[in-house]
């Protein structure tokens, strides 16, 4: 019996006198986490990692919030089923007007290089409309879907960030990616040759979805397409044309305007090219007006392309050389690769066509800075 004790005191002895296992360094490190995993717990011993990057720098995904879904304010409970229904598809294909302040000068106006077109698909009845953003050609994501119901204002949208009702106006906003600034007035071209029968027509929630877009009273609108949906219309200066109409037959529910049937995840980010890098490559460099002009004189540049550094809290068009390029959204930055080196003409407008940045020489591969407006309240 004494015996066993005292092999039993020996072997705690020397657990309490023996250096702990040794543990790979590496694991301590906190891992990189996609924003929509639920969080890390981290050890007490764990400190978190310092901040690698300025506020104005938050175009990382990581910045953003997870994707989540809102539930509209009232749920589409009639539209909740498999019946067929008969319905209208719209194709309207859009393209970007430069405006004249921007708009490059006589010796690139023979310049083959063009902004992708964009499209909008309709799927709408007298009641329902569902509009979804196609092409890569938008200052938002492709992929992106608005919900129209005609019996209530507002929107329901989904974007990169989910899903969520829009109050009316806020559509205007969203399209802008901030406070909404108009361009031009909308303006819609009908179809004389459509008569609508008793009861509101298709071609109303088209416009009812052009007002929202514009931030424009729908009722002021939807009477201009009594007679049909819009042949052409113009949005700031985003100009549509329709291209194709067809009669469909859909599931009630493909028409179903609330938070129920989300969009496939859209791909996230802060910034977004408009044209391949071999595009941008055709843009010819100029000779800079004055030395003045040229750029922001920031150091060090990047080793290729161009960097535009969004200061304002709305995002905004990257116009080079008379051609709009890409967007960038507020509070963060935008490389933009494949343009020659040299100096080339930056400008930069608003979503609906207010100019933010007039043309200004920068030197590339370089950075230029678009200044925050500051308010006097």
């Amino acid at each position: 019996m004494r015996a066993a004790t005292l092999i039993l005191v020996l072997a705690l002895a020397a657990s309490c006198t023996s250096e702990p296992p040794r543990r790979d360094p590496a694991l301590d490190l906190p891992r990189s986490v996609e924003v929509d995993e639920l969080p890390i717990e981290l050890d007490e011993d764990q400190a978190l990692p310092p901040p690698i990057a300025a506020p104005l720098a938050r175009s990382g995904d990581a910045a953003r919030p997870p994707r989540e879904v809102v539930p509209a304010a009232a749920e589409d409970a009639a539209y909740d089923s498999d019946e067929a229904v008969e319905a209208l598809r719209f194709v309207y294909r859009v393209r970007l007007e430069i405006p004249g302040t921007l708009a490059p000068d006589a010796r690139r106006e023979a310049s083959d290089v063009a902004t992708p077109a964009a499209e909008i698909f309709v799927d709408v009845n007298a009641e329902r409309l569902r509009a979804r953003f196609v092409g890569p050609g938008w200052p938002v994501e492709a992929g992106s879907e608005v919900r129209l119901r005609g019996d209530s204002p507002g929107a329901y949208v989904f974007d990169r960030d989910g899903g969520r009702p829009l109050v009316p106006g806020e559509l205007a906003a969203w399209f802008e990616g901030g406070e909404p600034r108009a361009g031009p007035q909308l303006v819609v071209r009908r179809d004389p040759l459509f008569r609508s029968t008793s009861g509101p027509a298709p071609g109303e929630l088209v416009c009812a979805l052009l007002a929202e877009w514009a931030g424009e009273p729908r009722e002021s609108v939807m009477r201009r397409c009594s007679t049909g949906a819009p042949l052409t219309f113009r949005i700031g200066f985003w100009r549509g044309e329709r291209t194709a109409e067809v009669p469909v037959e859909i599931p009630r529910r493909d028409l179903r305007c609330d938070h129920h049937g989300a969009v496939a995840p859209i791909a996230r980010g802060s910034s977004r090219a408009f044209l391949e890098p071999s595009a941008l490559a055709r843009l010819p460099t100029r000779v800079p007006r004055t030395i003045e002009a040229v750029g922001d004189g920031l150091e060090p540049a990047p080793a290729e392309g161009l960097e535009l550094v969004n200061e304002g809290d709305t995002r905004v068009i990257v116009i080079v050389d008379g051609v709009a390029i890409g967007w960038v959204d507020g509070l963060a930055t935008g490389r933009f690769v494949g343009l020659a080196p040299g100096f080339h003409e930056i400008a930069a407008m608003r979503g609906l066509g207010a100019v933010v940045m007039r043309p200004r020489d920068v030197r590339v591969p370089g950075r230029t800075i678009l200044r925050a407006v500051r308010r006097i309240e």
